[in-house]
């Protein structure tokens, strides 16, 4: 029998005649929004945006980006990297997700040469000089800085992708900030938040139900001069950050609006911290 949802979902794909109704609401939505905001903006006014988030020297600032979204700024990718590379100073460290583009555990997940299927910003980064890359074919990540190394080099030891070894519970020890442009808004796409579930799951029998099953491949870094293997386990379940936030505190958010653009950004460490306690309470982003 079908659900509410279900039937929904099964209505709105004959009335719009597509299969894949959520790309198609995006679509129409993007195109509303590039008619309604028309505002050009400079690469300035960023600045002053990331400013008032509370990017700094010598910060570890971990972004989430989606450059459909920057469709009012007039420069490319790049510009807005190396910005956020200014403002870090050679003393912090900048950190991208980096999923790869081609999720197939029977290819050989060559580390330095996969395509990120995490945006136009991601991928650009990933070919910046220094740059390095955790090994990890669900949810590696890409780093340069100081603690680029720290950050990326035990990922392919971990369980789960957001263990302690990992990159995500090492930029809570870091005290990084979470900044996100254009991605939904406030904990709808913050990746290290899953870190409170790869905690939980010692302590809590619905957390740890999370996990089951595993992927094995093979992986091979050039940088390194290594290859080896790595098995990890899978998260099952439907999860909605976006509604969890409303159990956070407000004022650990700041915002931003440049132009169409929102960008918000978060203490990762404290954000993860209120997640636990949440979770200790009963209360998660899962359904």
């Amino acid at each position: 029998m079908f659900s509410m949802r279900q039937t929904g979902i099964a209505i709105l794909r004959k009335i719009v005649g597509r299969k894949d109704v959520r790309s198609y609401v995006r679509l129409r939505k993007l195109a509303f929004e590039k008619w309604f905001y028309r505002e050009k903006y400079s690469t300035e006014a960023l600045r002053e945006a990331f400013t008032a988030l509370q990017v700094s020297k010598g910060r570890t600032v971990w972004l989430q980006t989606s450059w459909n979204e920057f469709y009012n700024y007039d420069q490319k990718p790049s510009t807005i990297i190396d910005l956020l590379l200014e403002m870090i100073g050679p003393e912090g460290t900048l950190v991208m997700p980096a999923i790869p583009l081609n999720f197939e555990p029977e290819k050989l997940f060559v580390v330095e040469l996969e395509p990120v299927s995490t945006g136009l910003i991601c991928e650009v980064f990933r070919r910046y000089p220094g740059v390095k890359r955790s090994i990890h074919l669900s949810s590696s990540v890409i780093a340069l800085g100081p603690n680029a190394e720290y950050l990326t080099r035990d990922h392919h030891l971990t369980e789960t992708a957001w263990d302690a070894a990992s990159p995500y519970q090492r930029l809570m020890e870091l005290d990084a900030l979470c900044v996100v442009a254009g991605v939904g808004p406030r904990l709808a796409s913050m990746t290290p938040l899953h870190a409170v579930e790869a905690i939980l799951r010692h302590e809590l029998p619905f957390f740890a139900a999370i996990f089951h099953g595993s992927t094995t491949y093979r992986w091979k870094s050039l940088t390194r001069k290594a290859e080896g293997q790595h098995t990890f386990l899978h998260r099952h379940g439907r999860f909605d950050a976006g509604k969890f936030a409303r159990h956070f505190p407000r004022d650990i958010f700041k915002e931003r609006r440049v132009s169409n653009l929102r960008i918000w950004s978060a203490p990762i460490r404290e954000t993860i911290e209120i997640g636990l306690e949440l979770g200790r309470r009963g209360i998660s982003m899962y359904k």
